[in-house]
């Protein structure tokens, strides 16, 4: 008794050391854009977040909240905090890490709840059985995520001969499912933009298709209409998709522009204008 008593006590105290971690980590989150230079952030806070959520995940082995979390740090500092592609490698490849451990301990989650061998079981299975996991749709989300800026990282090519593809469609989808509404309607965004940006490869990502991306990009926008990375990408893949599309694509572009900013997702959204500045100029328009 005295024993089960004792690993009980060990349990709750470090359930309580990673709820304190997790904690100081959402405070550092929260403060990433504090000192940056239009999209560009300073790296301090993000990092302070990315060590927090590590000892969350190390003082409490079986949280998903803290590995989401990081993995949602790691996609920041790759995006929004880096000066060249190298670095971008380095992070991107730790979030791949971090991700391939997260994604285990939900699969681990699952099977303890009666899906078989997850990695192979279908996609509506996994989600059904990760709706009752508190954190499983976003490790799904963002390491979905992650894997889509290591693609953008080391090449398109590359990343369809090592599966990324087929892996963030998995992922995106089981997220989707799980709930459409995670970070603003990303399951939709994430997918889109895969559709819109992977290779038409036969036999390979012969799924992909500019039409569905557009499809799936307004399915994200109905989720946040004022969504400026969606709107951005929508924008693209509809002149992709169809041509005598651009003169809405621009002005989608143009509105986005010259909407506000969400404070709390200030340097994202620069980063969306400064992208929808560029494909105005490319469009000459």
């Amino acid at each position: 008794m005295r024993k089960a008593i004792g690993v009980l006590g060990l349990t709750l105290l470090f359930a309580a050391a990673a709820f304190a971690q997790t904690a100081d980590g959402d405070q550092h989150w929260n403060a990433r854009a504090e000192g940056h230079q239009g999209a560009k952030a300073m790296a301090q806070h993000i990092d302070a977040a990315i060590a927090a959520y590590q000892k969350a995940a190390a003082s409490n082995p079986n949280d998903l909240e803290s590995r989401w979390k990081l993995l949602r740090s790691y996609r920041f500092k790759g995006a929004y905090t880096t000066s060249n592609n190298d670095e971008k490698k380095a992070i991107y490849a730790n979030a791949k890490k971090a991700g391939e451990e997260a994604v285990k301990l939900v699969e681990r989650q699952l099977a303890a709840k009666g899906v078989k061998t997850p990695e192979k079981a279908g996609e509506k299975q996994v989600a059904d059985v990760a709706r009752t996991i508190p954190g499983a749709g976003e490790v799904y989300l963002w390491d979905a995520v992650n894997w889509g800026e290591w693609a953008l990282a080391y090449g398109k090519m590359a990343a369809v001969r090592e599966g990324a593809a087929d892996r963030i469609k998995r992922e995106a989808t089981i997220a989707m499912l799980v709930d459409p509404k995670l970070e603003a309607g990303a399951p939709a965004r994430v997918l889109g933009r895969l559709h819109d940006q992977t290779p038409h490869v036969p036999f390979i990502t012969g799924w992909a298709s500019s039409k569905e991306a557009v499809k799936l990009l307004n399915e994200s926008l109905k989720v946040d209409p004022q969504n400026k990375i969606t709107r951005v990408f929508l924008a693209e893949a509809m002149v992709g998709n169809d041509s005598s599309t651009k003169a809405q694509a621009v002005q989608i572009l143009k509105d986005t522009i010259a909407a506000p900013n969400d404070p709390q997702y200030e340097v994202e959204q620069l980063q969306a204008v400064d992208d929808a500045r560029a494909l105005l100029k490319k469009w000459n328009s």
